[in-house]
């Protein structure tokens, strides 16, 4: 009796032990199921949910760009691209046997889509065709009926109708990297007003069953397009200059009127397409563009900047003759050269111009005449002016790498070198030498302030922004102004102006030439013509001007820049002329851009 109360009682405890350890690992059940089925429930409905439903992003279509005139010059063209969605690899090689004979798919072609089949996930789409020609998607629609788990997808690419003649206003785009692969400018405009340009992006709502095939349409957001953008530049003109500028190995052009600061062409050249940047340009191609020594992608009209050379003589004479430093009666005599310190700086003319007035000087461009002003008037007045009249800042078009230049001074000698400014410097300066640079942008400015008879003038690109600058009280002394004009329109239409023989007209033009140094000439090199000189170390030619101005206020600013052109007169002037001619041919219908 004793034994099998015994082993009686072993068996209870043994009973109520596993009844304990299954009550425990019930609790450990029903806790686990609780943490999954409610603790963690909006996690995994999250989760389901994503495997269940597919969110595409719909793209906008990007904003079109056109000129004043009403020509496109940045539009959106349907990409087609052909996917094969998973299915088992018998049904995938039927479909890619069918799309093989009617796309004159290669063997290789087809042998590669099928290991890229075999490698990827069964859920993922795979390319077949990326940018299907129109014929070729004729001849899909053909044969649709007998593919399964095949689709084609439009996406919008940007197209560029004239690349060479806009490519550095307009810029380009490129898709970006996100995973939404949607056009973002990189350059120019694109770049710049990529948030009007881009638009907003829509969505769609699929359902997917298990292996990622697409089971029906739940619901979808439209996207809404960019907006269209329209530019001061007219077509005729822009197309006329990059003709004329066509033919020369690097140069720039800006054509502007003054009476609302509209930018009617903006040329440089060499260019380059933006078509095959935007789309898929090679590593090879891309390095030929950035190896290139005449630098293609480069905006010449205000990204590089180069001294103003005489051009900036108009800030001194101004500067001069506000501040009291000279009158318009007040002569110097040039012999030449003058000599300062321990140095001889010398006029271009190095047999002199005999007694000048500021009328001469400017007509004649004569340095010895501004180094003797420039002294008197010191490095400080000298920036002071040059900063009112644009210098040193950028011109506010809007356009991304816009340069402000250099506009040397005494506290930037101190900061760039450690050294104090020296005398010799400033006569430099004052003939648009030395380390002063400025881009051709800016030049084109100091007309528009001085024609105008306001400092706060501002070119603009974008005909949807006003043209503040009109209610501006900021005005530039008539007095000065008019003997400054006076002067400029001796230089074209006085026998003795520096661009007499190219730019004489009947409705009379008034401008500047400008040689700009690219080095110090040695002291045997002095006088030599420049053809003489190969072309890298020749002058950068320069010419700005304004017309018409026979008993009227001129309306245009033509600036023109040859690099290593030599001469401003006989390089840059004759192609500024053509242009004026070009815009006097019709000046209402330009005029109202």
């Amino acid at each position: 009796m004793r034994h099998s109360a015994s082993v009686k009682k072993e068996l209870h405890r043994r009973t109520a032990i596993v009844l304990y350890l299954a009550l425990f690992l019930m609790s450990l059940l029903v806790g686990k199921l609780y943490f999954l089925q409610i603790y963690c429930y909006g996690k995994y409905f999250s989760m389901a949910e994503k495997n269940r439903i597919r969110l595409s992003p719909l793209l906008p279509k990007r904003g079109r760009i056109f000129t004043a005139d009403k020509k496109v010059i940045a539009k959106n063209k349907r990409h087609h691209k052909l996917t094969i969605e998973s299915c088992g690899e018998k049904k995938f090689s039927e479909n890619l046997e069918l799309l093989a004979r009617c796309l004159d798919m290669a063997e290789e072609e087809k042998k590669s889509i099928l290991e890229v089949h075999r490698s990827f996930p069964r859920h993922a789409p795979i390319v077949v065709r990326d940018g299907l020609s129109w014929d070729e998607y004729s001849k899909l629609s053909l044969i649709f009926h007998r593919l399964t788990h095949v689709s084609t997808d439009s996406v919008y690419v940007r197209e560029y109708p004239d690349p060479l003649e806009y490519c550095h206003v307009v810029g380009y785009v490129s898709r970006s990297d996100n995973g939404l692969q949607i056009l973002t400018g990189k350059t120019g405009l694109e770049q710049s007003i990529n948030d009007e340009l881009i638009g907003e992006i829509g969505a769609m709502r699929t359902e997917i069953n298990a292996v990622g095939r697409k089971m029906r349409l739940l619901d979808s957001t439209d996207p809404i397009n960019g907006q269209d953008v329209v530019l001061t530049i007219n077509s005729e003109i822009q197309k006329y200059v990059f003709d004329l500028l066509a033919a020369e190995k690097a140069g720039a052009c800006v054509v502007l009127n003054i009476e609302n600061g509209d930018i009617l062409a903006m040329v440089s050249v060499p260019g380059f397409d933006n078509n095959l940047i935007s789309s898929k340009i090679s590593r090879e191609q891309w390095t030929a563009l950035t190896n290139d020594p005449l630098a293609p992608l480069l905006n010449r009209t205000i990204s590089c900047t180069y001294p103003p050379g005489s051009i900036f003589k108009i800030v001194v004479a101004i500067a001069a003759l506000s501040e009291g430093i000279i009158s318009p009666s007040y002569t110097v005599h040039c012999a030449g050269g003058i000599k300062y310190g321990d140095n001889v700086f010398h006029c271009w003319n190095r047999g002199g111009h005999g007694r000048v007035n500021i009328y001469d000087a400017i007509c004649m461009s004569c340095d010895c005449f501004f180094f003797e002003i420039s002294q008197k008037l010191g490095i400080d007045k000298i920036v002071e002016y040059a900063e009112k009249f644009g210098f040193g800042k950028i011109a506010g078009l809007g356009l991304g790498n816009e340069n402000a230049g250099l506009l040397p001074s005494r506290k930037w000698k101190l900061l760039r070198y450690g050294n104090s400014w020296k005398p010799y410097e400033t006569l430099i300066t004052g003939i648009g030498q030395g380390a002063l640079l400025t881009t051709l942008m800016q030049l084109t400015v100091l007309f528009g302030k001085l024609y105008s008879n306001n400092y706060d003038f501002v070119p603009r690109l974008l005909a949807q922004r006003a043209p503040d600058f009109l209610s501006s009280k900021n005005k530039i002394d008539e007095r000065y102004a008019g003997i400054v004009k006076e002067a400029l329109h001796r230089v074209c239409n006085c026998w003795n102006g520096t661009a007499s023989g190219s730019c004489k007209s009947s409705y009379e033009i008034a401008g500047k030439t400008g040689s700009s140094q690219v080095r110090r000439l040695k002291s045997n090199e002095a006088g030599l013509n420049q053809a003489n000189f190969p072309w890298h170390m020749r002058d950068h030619a320069i010419f700005v001007g304004v017309a018409p101005c026979k008993n009227q206020t001129p309306r245009y600013v033509v600036a023109v820049l040859l690099e290593h052109g030599s001469s401003g007169a006989r390089a840059a002037a004759p192609i500024a002329r053509k242009i004026f001619d070009k815009l006097m041919a019709h000046p209402d219908g330009i005029a109202k851009n």
